[in-house]
């Protein structure tokens, strides 16, 4: 099967042992899979990364968030075009249901917030919740997919991923961006997220990353957010003009 040419037969086994775990897991549902990819893969995978220095991506620099970001596949170096093929099949969408619980999960052909990811040294992401409806397919976003594709990403690096509790007072799990790690979540109205603090990685580091995202009908009563959402930390200082950016933020057209 196409799916097991990539993916580590372990990693995949998984999801069909951890349903359990994943339901119940804090402060919303996910999992963590160390060695996604077969180990040959995710060494080509790294290997050819698209440099940062290139013309390859599009550029988020503001005060939330610095981050590069390409959705075009047509893109993509071929072994990401073939890998995210896979990971957008019926066959892992299927998986991802069992894993879940969530009937009904489709891929996203356009890898619209997706694709591949990016962010050099000073780069982060605050807190956030993801849009949750799509904007060409009007379907509801349910899971999101991240693949860490850093080799030897150091602790004092930074660039944990975040999950927060649901009012934003506390972080409850923080996961380093260890190469070939994955994490699967949920994006609901309680998925806080992000990576807030500053990279402090060498200058010639970035933390790299496939991102992808698994759809449904809209649920009723879901909470319908056409744009991402970003939240102050409690640490945070108090700034009236960079919270009036979060809210513009959230209401600019033709962005994630």
């Amino acid at each position: 099967m196409i799916l097991e040419k990539y993916c580590n037969k372990n990693a995949l086994s998984k999801f069909f042992q951890a349903t359990s775990d994943y339901k119940k897991s804090e402060p919303f549902n996910h999992i963590v899979i160390d060695d996604f990819f077969k180990d040959d893969v995710a060494k080509d995978l790294a290997s050819s990364f698209p440099p940062f220095s290139g013309d390859f991506w599009y550029e988020y620099n503001n005060p939330i968030e610095k981050k590069l970001a390409c959705d075009d596949v047509r893109r993509f170096p071929k072994i990401f075009a073939k890998v995210i093929h896979a990971l957008n099949g019926e066959t892992f969408a299927k998986q991802l249901e069992i894993l879940t619980g969530i009937e009904g999960l489709s891929s996203d052909p356009y890898l619209h917030g997706g694709g591949l990811h990016c962010s050099k040294k000073g780069g982060k992401l605050d807190i956030h919740l993801d849009y949750s409806i799509h904007p060409k397919l009007q379907l509801e976003r349910r899971i999101n997919l991240i693949i860490y594709l850093t080799p030897d990403w150091q602790e004092e690096w930074g660039g944990f991923f975040e999950m927060w509790n649901d009012d934003i007072s506390k972080c409850e799990q923080r996961v380093m961006p260890k190469f070939n790690r994955a994490v699967i979540f949920n994006t609901d109205d309680k998925s806080f997220h992000g990576h807030p603090d500053p990279l402090n990685c060498p200058e010639d580091k970035s933390r790299n990353s496939i991102a992808l995202y698994y759809l449904t009908n809209p649920r009723e009563g879901a909470d319908l957010r056409p744009r991402a959402r970003f939240f102050k930390r409690p640490q945070d200082a108090e700034d009236p003009n960079l919270e009036d950016f979060r809210r513009k933020r959230s209401e600019v057209s033709g962005v994630y």
